[in-house]
């Protein structure tokens, strides 16, 4: 009995990372890093505009939860190892422990956990609302608590600063991002490509 466990835990741990699921995440990190290059400076920030948010929130629509955690888990290590993947072409283990580093570590969760809420059955509503509430509150949380123990601000005035100008922006991103996948979801579907 215990061999059938080990050879059924054998194939699930095989079936986990097919040459296919390699290059979803593969493909899925690459546009991450490119996302990072995108970037608008914010006069009053640290945290410049980019596409990180949209591209998270896409991922996580599009991966099942544990892919999009690797992904999401590749970038954040491709940056600390000093590749230029972080916002303006940055890297280094600096740029995760300073007041915008937060953001990165929000990342990592609302990659799994919008992934892990969405569900099965892809119903757009429930990915929408998912992505905002979700998405938003995982990258936010880690935002303002980073701000405020690395710039030693308390959470009232890392919340003004790091989340209130970029809030409307992000909602629109995580709308985009939601109905952009489902639209890749169905295309992908009719080609017999499974995402």
């Amino acid at each position: 009995m215990s061999s059938l466990k080990t050879e059924t835990k054998s194939k699930e741990t095989k079936n986990l990372f097919t040459v296919f699921t390699i290059t979803q995440i593969a493909v899925c990190v690459a546009l991450l890093c490119v996302s990072a290059f995108i970037s608008i400076p914010v006069p009053f920030s640290t945290v410049p505009i980019t596409l990180q948010t949209f591209m998270v929130i896409l991922i996580a629509n599009l991966l099942k939860p544990t892919y999009a955690l690797i992904a999401q888990v590749v970038y954040t290590l491709l940056g600390i190892l000093g590749l230029p993947v972080f916002s303006g072409g940055t890297s280094g283990i600096g740029h995760i422990f300073a007041p915008g580093g937060g953001f990165i570590v929000g990342f990592i969760a609302a990659a799994y956990f919008v992934s892990l809420a969405k569900g099965k059955n892809e119903n757009i509503i429930r990915c929408i609302i998912v992505s905002i509430v979700v998405g938003i509150s995982c990258v936010d949380i880690f935002g303002i608590i980073f701000y405020a123990v690395f710039a030693g601000a308390d959470l009232i005035s890392a919340t003004v600063l790091m989340v209130l100008p970029y809030i409307a922006g992000d909602i629109v991103k995580c709308i985009a991002a939601a109905l952009i996948a489902s639209a890749l979801r169905k295309a992908l579907k009719k080609a017999n490509i499974g995402f």
